[in-house]
């Protein structure tokens, strides 16, 4: 049987990424992470572990640092972010640049971003990938399967995340220094004008309390209802599978992992 893969393009990793971030996105367009909006980014998810390392990885995968967004995306993944899961499935099922292809692992990560059965495209996914193990994979996954999931799956990565959620509702703004509602400025901590007058063109992001606490930001049943959500609106009808083809290494076509 033919080997199967998933693309992965990094326009398309940002726009997965962007559409999770900004619902408004659609799932569909082509987004180019510029420095402003992954700085920004960072900005607006504060507080939450498994958003900050899923862009970190992004940008370090963007710029051709595979092993540093390896790196990233673990990490979110042990917050239970199933965008950084799937991410590691593709990259892992594809055999990316600097990433050995290894299907036991790539089905792993696939099953932990499929785990909450919220997303059709996820399942599917998963069980794709699945058909196309052989036997002796197949052994290989139910030896080290059940280590990824005491470290990654949802019964122990929701509670951290669910951990870090508390925390930053504990330092919201609130009587100590004025009103939920008053007008928050959040900056990177250095003004938009630099040394000699050169514009920094990140400034300071203007929000309220309101809505940097919401509900949706700060409660975990809340948060965890929103982020699969997003999911399922992001993938739907997205994830195309198809044979494994020879790309030129300039490309951001499949690659075959050899």
């Amino acid at each position: 049987m033919a080997r199967r893969t998933t693309r992965f393009s990094t326009c398309f990793a940002i726009a997965l990424a962007v559409a999770l971030a900004l619902p408004a996105a659609r799932a569909g367009e082509q987004h180019k992470l510029t420095l402003d909006t992954y700085e920004t980014a960072l900005l607006e998810a504060s507080g939450h572990p498994n958003e900050l390392n899923r862009w970190h990885g992004l940008w370090a995968y963007q710029n051709g640092r595979i092993d540093e967004a390896l790196e990233f995306f673990e990490r979110a993944a042990m917050y239970g972010d199933k965008l950084s899961q799937h991410a590691l499935t593709l990259m892992y099922w594809n055999g990316d640049e600097g990433v050995a292809r290894d299907p036991v692992v790539a089905y792993v990560w696939a099953d932990l971003a499929a785990e909450r059965g919220t997303s059709q495209d996820l399942l599917h996914l998963r069980e794709r990938i699945w058909q196309e193990l052989t036997p002796q994979q197949r052994r290989q996954v139910r030896e080290i399967g059940p280590g990824y999931h005491a470290r990654y799956g949802d019964a122990v990565a929701q509670k951290r995340m669910n951990a870090e959620l508390r925390r930053f509702m504990r330092n919201q703004t609130g009587t100590r220094v004025g009103l939920l509602t008053s007008q928050l400025d959040i900056s990177l901590g250095r003004p938009e004008w630099g040394p000699g007058g050169a514009w920094s063109g990140i400034g300071q992001i203007r929000t309220t309390g309101t809505e940097y606490y919401a509900a949706h930001r700060t409660e975990p049943a809340a948060y965890w209802k929103a982020e699969d959500k997003h999911l399922r609106a992001l993938f739907e009808g997205r994830v195309e599978v198809g044979p494994v083809r020879k790309a030129s290494s300039d490309s951001d076509a499949d690659r075959d992992g050899k």
